[in-house]
């Protein structure tokens, strides 16, 4: 029996063991007997259930407790955090995470509402549809915008929030989450920037000028204003970038970025097209006389002398000026015509401006035709090369001769080198018509040798640009081993100018082609800067006297004493010397008498074809002027 039955029973004096008990009695008690035994059923399984209750409680709450601290630390150590506020939104909780990101103590904050939206750095548009989310109390998402910190550092925030409700459904405030995302908005930047701007000078590049010069393009046509593109191509920045390094070619565009930069005052765009190509987009632009002041301006400000590599430099520009709506209704005809027009003022002798017209136009074309002609031509061997003698005043005796080279067009004929030496060197085909020139000379000089005349030595000019190569002495070396030619067959002139603008190295490769054998002239000698003591440490045999000093001979008196002089200089030193450009008796006759060694010029032998000059290699006698 169930013991608190059992203990029920005896407290009324009623034992089962009874038997005058009655029967209903007894099945009374078993009634109550087995509903003792289920409550305990019950309550044993309510006991069991409470335990695992409680057990569970607690490791949900330890669980809890874990997940607080983790979420706790992780948001002090992170650049997240959470942040509440009121109904009149002003800040009731920020969390360690706003300090990390900002700088600023959260305390500072608490009970003070958020600055105005008018220092914040974000696009108008964003700070307007983020206005309107509070204005109606409305969740928002990612609202970035960016400020300055105390140190006027830039940071960049974005924060998402959500309305706080209370029981009633009334708004309570707002509850979000801000995160700073300064690496990620200063890399954006950096890499629109790099879009957008030359990395060398900071200036706008191409992309960004194209797109700033069509939108000031519809600004042009809605407003009635001329606009104007001045193309600007700095003059022989090739010849300094290889000859001083990239490092003084580099320096060189950031001062002229800096130079025309300056031009902004104007309200002008100026932009790097890349290489030494630079463009300045003048909106509302005046007038011609108005635009051919400025260009001039341009001119001063580009030819200020520099400093690069410790010494004075002088450089030049060229600029070609297009017009809306005159010379072009869109970018890339107005872009095109001013490039035209500035290829155009190199033709005219560089340091220039040229306006773009329809003859201008016209001519541009047949340059660039006569470019790409020049280009086939070099490919296609349709260049030829003329040798001018040169004689000995001595003796009289052919000594030596000049290789010049000259373009057989197949439409326009036999064109000398003023009809595309310059074209070449702008447009770099010089240093491959250089070597076409090496190339053809050695050939030539092998089929006359294998003839069995004597031939004398070949001189061949050398373009700045082609000396400024690193492979200029191997060239020479392939060539003469292909054409098996003796070193002394050839001598390179080297203009004097070339050789002052980085003496150091020019006398190094000087150095390895006199090893080899090779003769070198230094040509145009007295028109440059040269440096006796660099002239006497560079391992040439020849001075060549410029036609500019020889054409006054003899009755310029200023231009017979540099010829003396230079003859002068000569002999001391153990040079010869070659007077070029001879072209009457009476300078001939003044060479001779102050001991110049040797001349050339139209006086005593013209530029003639291979075949000629063959011929008279076998009568080597100066008999006079020839024809």
């Amino acid at each position: 029996m169930h013991p608190l039955l059992l203990e029920q029973l005896g407290r009324v004096g009623l034992s089962l063991d009874d038997p005058s008990l009655p029967a209903s009695w007894r099945a009374l008690v078993a009634v109550v007997q087995d509903a003792y035994a289920r409550s305990d059923e019950h309550r044993k399984d309510l006991e069991q259930s409470c335990r695992a209750s409680s057990r569970e409680l607690e490791r949900c709450s330890q669980d809890l407790r874990i997940s607080q601290a983790r979420l706790g630390s992780l948001l002090s150590l992170s650049s997240d955090w959470i942040w509440e506020q009121d109904a009149d939104l002003r800040y009731t909780y920020i969390s360690e995470g706003f300090q990390l990101a900002t700088g600023i103590d959260p305390a500072t904050l608490l009970g003070r509402q958020r600055a105005s939206l008018s220092s914040f750095d974000a696009p108008e548009s964003e700070k307007r549809k983020f206005q309107a989310c509070i204005d109606a109390r409305r969740a928002f998402r990612n609202f970035g915008y960016g400020f300055l910190d105390e140190d006027g550092l830039p940071r960049f925030l974005r924060i998402s929030g959500e309305p706080i409700l209370d029981a009633q459904g009334r708004f309570a405030g707002y509850r979000g989450v801000g995160s700073n995302v300064t690496e990620t908005m200063l890399s954006s930047r950096q890499a629109e920037r790099l879009s957008r701007y030359d990395s060398l000078t900071a200036l706008p590049n191409r992309k960004m000028f194209r797109d700033e010069l069509d939108r000031a393009l519809a600004r042009a046509r809605q407003q009635g204003q001329r606009l104007a593109l001045c193309f600007i191509d700095l003059d022989h920045f090739k010849y300094i970038n290889d000859n001083l390094g990239h490092a003084a070619g580099d320096e060189l565009l950031k001062i002229m970025a800096r130079r025309l930069g300056g031009l902004l005052w104007l309200k002008a765009l100026v932009a790097r097209l890349g290489g030494d190509e630079f463009v300045v987009l003048v909106e509302n632009a005046g007038d011609h006389a108005e635009l051919e002041a400025l260009t001039r301006e341009m001119l001063a400000l580009i030819g200020e002398p520099m400093r690069l590599e410790g010494r004075d430099y002088g450089i030049s520009g060229s600029i070609g000026v297009s017009v809306f709506p005159d010379d072009g209704d869109d970018a890339p005809s107005l872009l095109r015509h001013a490039d035209a027009a500035m290829y155009l003022a190199k033709e005219q002798g560089k340091n220039s401006v040229q306006f773009y017209t329809t003859e201008l136009a016209r001519r541009a074309e047949e340059q660039f035709k006569l470019e790409a002609d020049l280009r086939w031509g070099i490919d296609h061997d349709e260049l030829v090369l003329h040798f001018q003698p040169k004689y000995s005043l001595a003796s009289g005796r052919l000594t030596g001769m000049e290789a010049l080279v000259r373009w057989a067009h197949p439409e326009r004929g036999l064109l000398a080198p003023g009809a595309f030496i310059a074209l070449a060197e702008e447009r770099g085909l010089i240093v491959p018509l250089g070597r076409w020139v090496l190339g053809a000379a050695c050939r030539q000089l092998r089929e006359w040798m294998n003839a069995g005349v004597d031939v004398p030595r070949c001189a061949i000019n050398v373009s700045a640009h082609h000396f400024a190569t690193d492979t200029l002495v191997d060239e020479v070396r392939t060539a003469l081993e292909q054409w098996q030619l003796p070193a002394e067959a050839l001598e390179l002139e080297l203009t004097e100018s070339a050789l002052m603008v980085d003496p150091e190295r020019a006398n190094t490769v000087m150095q390895q082609l006199d090893a080899m054998g090779v003769l070198m002239a230094i040509d145009d000698f007295g028109t440059g800067y040269s440096s006796l003591a660099y002239l006497k440490r560079f391992p040439a045999h020849c001075l060549k006297i410029d036609r500019s000093f020889v054409s006054g001979l003899p009755h310029n008196a200023e231009d017979s004493a540099i010829t003396q002089a230079v003859v002068a200089m000569a002999d001391s030193l153990g040079l010869s010397v070659v007077a070029e450009g001879v072209e009457n008796a009476e300078q001939l006759s003044f060479l001779a008498r102050i001991g110049c060694h040797e001349v050339q010029g139209y006086h005593v032998g013209r530029p003639m074809p291979a075949a000629r000059f063959f011929a008279l290699m076998e009568q080597p006698l100066l008999v006079g002027a020839t024809a």
